[in-house]
């Protein structure tokens, strides 16, 4: 993750992949105090504080995952059976957070920036064929997104950051973030310069969660659901809302045009113009379309 302070302030959203290992942290001594077991006994969340923050804190969070679990279940229905039985560790820093099929590892605990909401709806409704890239990104980490946004620790909307993307002439076709020849490159980019690999990786959650965002918004969850973790997804966005993913990208950026600007104090809060920037030293080929 791109450690300018800053940056972190607009990306919080934007803090999860489930197709890389890191390592998992080293497991605190259990707790049954730090058991969350769901309504509907289907789930068992263990919390693992290896931060050791206050047990009040613990106790918040605890009640967060209840409501975060209740939420995701009742969104789209997905053909993933959950593990029941996921370990939820508190870590040090501010790193990415993950979620996967068994675990989720969340940082910015202590600074109430961790997006629980967002890896949970990843080790719920699943990710790909068991937690691979089989089916791409967009879909899932747009969904994640959306529902962080919703439910979350999330203050600033996509749709505004993308709108002074937009304002700034950078725009990354949806068509290329769909596309599994193409997607790994934006979600996942290999660059050299860390720099420019986080903000292309960022710019690439923005995206997915704003376009998700509008598709929801205006066509329905239900449809949304027909679409979820598909791999051929052009092909699937034709048949289920009867029009080109180009017809829908422009629908999506007249709506994005029509938003507010962000304030001048905002953006320099949130250092946006210096985000841009970094933006404006990647290759101009990540930007256009084929």
């Amino acid at each position: 993750m791109i450690k300018f302070r800053g940056y972190i302030l607009i990306l919080v959203f934007l803090l999860t992949a489930c197709t890389q290992a890191p390592v998992v942290p080293k497991e605190q001594e259990k707790s049954e105090e730090n058991i969350v077991t769901t309504p509907d006994g289907k789930i068992t969340f263990e919390v693992i504080n290896n931060i050791q923050i206050p047990q009040e804190k613990v106790e918040t969070i605890k009640e967060e995952i209840f409501a975060a679990y209740e939420v995701i279940k009742n969104s789209i229905h997905t053909t993933y059976v959950p593990s029941d039985r996921i370990q939820i560790f508190f870590n040090e820093g501010n790193q990415n957070s993950w979620g996967f099929a068994k675990e989720i590892l969340l940082y910015d605990i202590k600074d109430d920036r961790y997006p629980l909401v967002h890896e949970m709806t990843h080790s719920i409704l699943g990710y790909g064929n068991n937690f691979d890239t089989s089916s791409g990104y967009f879909t899932q980490e747009g969904f994640a997104d959306y529902m962080e946004q919703k439910y979350g620790n999330t203050t600033i909307h996509s749709h505004q950051i993308m709108k002074h993307f937009i304002d700034s002439n950078k725009l990354i076709p949806i068509s290329k973030l769909i596309d599994t020849n193409y997607a790994h490159s934006y979600f996942r980019p290999k660059f050299t310069n860390e720099y420019e690999k986080n903000a292309l990786m960022k710019m690439s959650y923005i995206h997915s969660s704003s376009f998700i965002s509008y598709l929801i918004d205006t066509y329905g969850i239900e449809k949304f659901e027909q679409i979820y973790n598909d791999k051929d997804l052009a092909k699937k966005i034709d048949e289920v809302y009867g029009k080109h993913i180009d017809e829908l990208e422009k629908e999506w950026i007249a709506l994005i045009n029509n938003q507010t600007d962000l304030t001048t104090n905002e953006k320099l809060i949130m250092d946006l113009y210096n985000f841009v920037s970094v933006i404006d030293k990647i290759d101009p080929k990540y930007f256009t379309k084929e």
